[in-house]
């Protein structure tokens, strides 16, 4: 039982360590829950933990070495800029709409579009999480190289492991978004705009460090 205890911890620990530093899928988290409320923050951070989870269980049968290779690193370094800058240019151009809005038609709008965004913003965690080259950094590279295979050679606690990662990650996911939410209900036009600026220029500041990385691993 201790055995069990100390595993499903330590993959609690892993999933916060993955889910908790601040990058694009937060960023991303912060600007859906803020516009859309909890429902559509919460479905963004279900398809980062969705990856998450799969690269746990990846990184127990030895699939890190996968990750070495140059031509899938670079594959997703340069997916990764791409989905990055879209989602960057997206949200200035919200930004603009959320600023010249009407408050009152704004409001009937926003209302429409949570119903409708939950499945893409799932697509959208989960494709950004896929292609975010420090996710596999982490789970591939700093994760083997620190403890090992998580769940030792025992394949029964793989289970045990994704399930803490299960969990840290989706607690994470649960308490940032309700945050997020929360402060939404207090929402103005002009608010909204300067969260997406902020939201999009981050975003565009990482697309611009994943090109760099990528272009210095050529030189």
């Amino acid at each position: 039982m201790m055995g069990a205890t100390v595993l499903f911890l330590r993959g609690v620990m892993l999933g916060m360590g993955a889910a908790v530093p601040i990058g694009p899928v937060n960023v991303q988290i912060a600007r859906n829950a803020l516009r859309h409320g909890f429902g559509a923050g919460f479905a963004l951070g279900c398809g980062a933990v969705t990856v998450d989870v799969g690269y746990a269980v990846l990184t127990n049968v030895g699939a890190e070495r996968l990750a070495r290779l140059p031509l899938f690193r670079h594959t997703l370094q340069v997916g990764g800029v791409l989905l990055l800058t879209y989602l960057g240019v997206m949200c200035l151009v919200s930004a603009r709409r959320a600023w010249e809005a009407d408050p009152i038609a704004f409001e009937a709008s926003r209302g429409i579009q949570a119903g409708a965004s939950a499945a893409g913003a799932y697509l959208t965690g989960l494709l950004m999480t896929l292609l975010n080259p420090m996710t596999l950094a982490f789970w591939f590279l700093a994760v083997p190289a620190t403890v090992g295979p998580v769940a030792g050679t025992a394949r029964h606690g793989l289970a045990i492991v994704c399930s803490g990662v299960f969990a840290g990650t989706v607690s994470w996911v649960v308490f940032f978004a309700g945050i997020l939410a929360l402060a939404g209900r207090y929402r103005r036009n002009w608010w909204l705009a300067a969260a997406d600026v902020v939201g999009g220029a981050a975003l565009l500041v990482f697309a611009a460090a994943a090109l760099l990385s990528s272009v210095r691993a050529f030189l």
